[in-house]
């Protein structure tokens, strides 16, 4: 059988519907119980989908690895990966990356992403995944580039990791002086809340 084929039919049987997993998001039950039952072939399998530049692939070595049931090479393969990855594809295996080995340095290709990427979703999905990570000088210089993004969601995001690294749970929503300031029309604006929100981790 063709590897993609073969690939695509093992991707139903463990995660379901193809347009019900990119809706709702994927699981990881039968992908675990399928690992400590075969996990040989839940590492063929997901090569294959890496391979395909399948996020719910890159997605499926962090679970593996929360659950202790990573691949021994996993790292080597994700690193494989990385090297030809773009956009959403590219987070998911940097994240999968943080996730196996705990070094925030895997951040970086993400900040590329937000930084570089075309689509407003793109960066504000990196947004998201970056709030992840620890803070760095570098991450914080990057996010509060963000802050000052010409989309709204994209802004919206990143002051949110930038609250979450100063300590602060709340969303921007609860935050007035920073709302008020992602969401005028002027880019000043946008800058005072970078600065707003970056001198809170300085302080």
């Amino acid at each position: 059988m063709d590897g993609d084929v073969q690939y695509e039919r093992w991707r139903r049987e463990i995660f379901g519907d193809p347009y019900v997993v990119w809706h709702e998001g994927p699981g990881f039950e039968a992908l675990v119980e399928a690992a400590r039952r075969e996990p040989r072939v839940v590492e063929q399998m997901l090569r294959a989908g890496l391979a395909e530049g399948d996020t719910v692939a890159a997605q499926s070595f962090r679970a593996l690895a929360e659950a202790g049931l990573a691949p021994a090479d996993a790292v080597s393969i994700l690193r494989t990966a990385l090297i030809r990855a773009r956009d959403q594809f590219r987070i998911r295996v940097a994240e999968g990356l943080y996730a196996l080995t705990r070094d925030p340095g895997w951040a970086t290709p993400v900040a590329g992403v937000l930084a570089e990427a075309g689509s407003e979703f793109v960066r504000l999905d990196a947004a998201i995944a970056l709030a992840g990570f620890p803070p760095t000088t570098a991450l914080v210089r990057a996010m509060a580039a963000a802050v000052q993004d010409p989309e709204y969601l994209v802004r919206y995001h990143a002051a949110n990791a930038l609250l979450r690294w100063s300590g602060d749970r709340r969303l921007v929503d609860s935050v007035p002086a920073v709302l008020e300031k992602i969401t005028a029309p002027a880019e000043s604006s946008w800058r005072a809340a970078a600065d707003e929100l970056t001198s809170r981790l300085r302080g």
